[in-house]
């Protein structure tokens, strides 16, 4: 019993103290135990036997402290495993709470989706602000947050990347998602899927990362679309500047009008189109062009009739003519069709042309229409006007009108000098005619002066002022006729009304007028269907009328017999001077009324060319009408239209 609590002592130093008190322990109770418990007692000496019971002590001693030994090193790695999986532990927390805290503030969209169903495991406030802050997010399936079709969308998308385990990058996706006010609102993304994997290497999730990329987008967008409009008005500007100098230089209304539309074909336009704006309010197709793509088969219908009912301005092709704005038409289709015509053929060349868009622009200069340009694009090209085209399309239009009106101005201003110089030519000749007799008869009159030494005889005198008399009178109707165009073209011609019977003006014409009619071989024939004609007019002006109408129809009756008749039709006072002698060519009566204008040569009638013309102006004046109906051969009736007063007016005659 003691050996054994003596061992259990070593054991204990051994198990407590570990190699080095352990060693230290076992070697000294060696010693010990040889002399106190190892027979026999009290002896140094160790027998042979008790080596056995020695070494097997030492032995027993070494392994309970190796025992311990390595028992206590287990310990203390259990102790610092246990320590390092705490630190570990609370790092892994930190660093999870580090991460909860940036994707929480981070300055992107961040979502995790948890299982098949995709539900919302994590959200950061950046993205539920997105989706609208819909209440109790996280636990949702992304099937069931958002607009239903945008939320399949993306369910498809995250449907793939879960069952594949591919990631998904998508660039610029756009997304239609609700506001707190209930509107939806567009986003657009660049946006990441990546699956995540459970300890088995499954998937289990999917991480979403996207940045809005809206303002972005739409910045470059502006971006882009300012660079285009740069280009585009860059190129406007540089077609002005062509446009402009070669316009200005054109002076030949053709070549102006040829010059426009081959600018605006092709880049402007897949057919431009001029129309001249004609006095009756129809239109003249003056020029087509069309581009390369268009087929020539069109071309032919185009120029050989408008696309326009004449003059109408109820109908959309003729707004620009009347009101002095664009037509622009964006979208042009079939329904659009009878607000240009109702002409089954005109509108089966509009199906057959295929217009897209269409921009029909009036041609003003000044206060006075020209007529219309119109610029069509087709579907062939696929090319369609906008709103911001008008104006450098109007512009083009100002500056082709503003050419078109230079090359009229320089061509009236050739035909002025032209009219002039045959003015100058043929009023010269006429001035010399009523000279030429006058100053015959005043040679005349002194050869009978110096065959007479004593006084001439009165009859003698007399014959030749009468001559003379005529002539001068000639003479003088020449310079009034010369005054009063002066005046016309200055606007100072003043008239003076008065109450004034027109039949006895009328009758007083025609007796002044019977004996140069009989001269001529022509009888003077008057029918007047009222005794007196009361009306308020200028009476040497009438008279001037009068005379003209008279005098021409004397001049050019050939001696045939002409009537004057005198009546009322329809409140109006209608006088008709009708002759039986050359008549007017149908091509010279539009003009016969215009200034220096004849109908006949010169050479075999004299005259300025002014006398119709300053009847028309005087009648006009007075509000009335004059109008010419003639074929050539067959003699001519001049008709002058007057008003007279209403029937309860009481106009007096003139004080004798």
């Amino acid at each position: 019993a003691p050996f054994l609590a003596f061992f259990a002592a070593v054991a204990f130093a051994g198990w407590r103290g570990g190699w080095g008190p352990g060693l230290v322990a076992t070697a000294l109770s060696l010693v010990t135990v040889d002399y106190f418990f190892l027979s026999p007692l009290g002896d140094w000496v160790t027998h042979p036997g008790n080596l056995i019971a020695l070494v097997f002590f030492f032995a027993l001693s070494l392994f309970v402290t190796l025992l311990n030994v390595r028992l206590r090193r287990a310990n203390a790695e259990r102790a610092d495993l246990l320590e390092r999986e705490r630190a570990s532990r609370a790092a892994a927390e930190y660093e999870r709470a580090r991460l909860h805290e940036l994707f929480m503030h981070a300055p992107a969209h961040l979502v995790i989706f948890r299982g098949p169903q995709h539900v919302f495991e994590l959200s950061n406030p950046l993205n539920s602000a997105m989706l609208g802050n819909p209440p109790h997010l996280l636990g949702l399936p992304a099937r069931d947050v958002g607009p239903k079709e945008e939320a399949e969308r993306v369910a498809r998308i995250l449907d793939h990347v879960y069952a594949t385990g591919e990631p998904f990058v998508g660039r610029e996706v756009s997304l239609k998602l609700p506001q707190l006010d209930g509107t939806l609102r567009e986003f657009i993304f660049d946006v990441t899927y990546t699956p995540t994997h459970d300890t088995h290497g499954q998937v289990d999730g999917i991480a979403g990362f996207g940045f809005d990329v809206t303002d972005v987008v739409r910045a470059r967008s502006r971006a882009e679309r300012l660079a285009r409009e740069l280009s585009h008005n860059e190129e406007h500007l540089r077609l002005l500047a062509g446009a402009s100098s070669f316009l200005a230089t054109s002076l030949d209304d053709k070549a102006t009008l040829r010059n426009v539309v081959r600018l605006a074909v092709p880049t402007l336009a897949d057919w431009c189109l001029i129309d001249s704006a004609l006095e009756d309010g129809t239109f003249q197709r003056m020029e087509v062009e069309h581009a390369a793509t268009e087929p020539e088969s069109l071309a032919e219908p185009l120029r050989s009739r408008t696309t326009y009912v004449s003059g109408l301005p109820k109908l959309a092709g003729t707004e620009p003519r009347h009101y002095g704005q664009p037509l622009f038409i964006e979208d042009f289709t079939d329904d659009v069709l009878p607000l240009f015509t109702d002409d089954p053929q005109r509108i089966a060349l509009l199906k057959e042309l295929r217009v897209r868009s269409l921009v029909v622009v009036p041609l003003v200069a000044g206060e006075r229409s020209l007529g219309l340009l119109s610029f069509v694009t087709t579907h062939r090209s696929g090319r369609r006007y906008t709103s911001a085209d008008l104006p450098f399309l109007q512009e083009l239009a100002n500056r082709a009108a503003l050419s078109m009106e230079n090359a009229r101005l320089y061509r009236e201003a050739r035909e002025a000098v032209r009219l002039r110089d045959e003015f100058l030519s043929i009023a010269s000749h006429e001035m010399k005619t009523p000279l030429t007799p006058l100053n015959l008869k005043l040679q005349a009159l002194r050869r009978d002066m110096e065959r007479h030494p004593g006084p001439v005889p009165r009859e003698l005198v007399e014959r030749y002022l009468d001559v003379g008399t005529r002539q001068l009178k000639k003479l003088a109707e020449l310079v009034n006729d010369l005054l009063d165009v002066s005046r016309i073209a200055a606007g100072r011609l003043s008239l003076e009304c008065v109450p004034m019977d027109l039949a006895e003006l009328v009758r007083d014409v025609v007796t002044a007028y019977e004996g140069p009619a009989a001269r001529s071989g022509s009888v003077l024939q008057l029918e007047c269907a009222d005794a007196t004609m009361m009306g308020v007019w200028d009476r040497p002006r009438l008279e001037q009328v009068v005379v003209n109408l008279v005098d021409n129809a004397i001049k050019y009756g050939q001696g045939r017999p002409i009537q004057v008749r005198l009546e009322t039709r329809d409140g109006k006072a209608a006088l008709t001077v009708r002759d039986q002698g050359i008549g007017i060519s149908e091509e010279s009566l539009p003009r016969l009324f215009g200034r220096f204008e004849r109908a006949v040569s010169d050479r075999h009638y004299g005259g300025l060319g002014l006398g119709l013309y300053i009847t028309r102006t005087l009648v006009e004046a007075m509000g009335g009408k004059v109008r010419v109906e003639s074929r050539l051969g067959q003699g001519s009736l001049f008709t002058v239209e007057l008003p007279l007063p209403a029937p309860s007016a009481d106009v007096a005659a003139p004080a004798p």
